[in-house]
């Protein structure tokens, strides 16, 4: 799976975060272990 231009990747292991600055081939990982697409945070209403 390519990686996304933007996308926020973590490691469930340690809690490293990546942000992906340049997309392309190959997969993310640490110890080992593909690391996980965080969701975006919800932005706070302006009510």
């Amino acid at each position: 799976m390519p990686n996304k231009l933007g996308k926020r990747y973590s490691c469930a292991e340690c809690g490293a975060e990546v942000l992906v600055t340049r997309a392309g081939d190959g997969e993310l990982s640490c110890h080992g272990e593909p690391m996980d697409v965080l969701q975006p945070k919800p932005l706070p209403s302006s009510d």
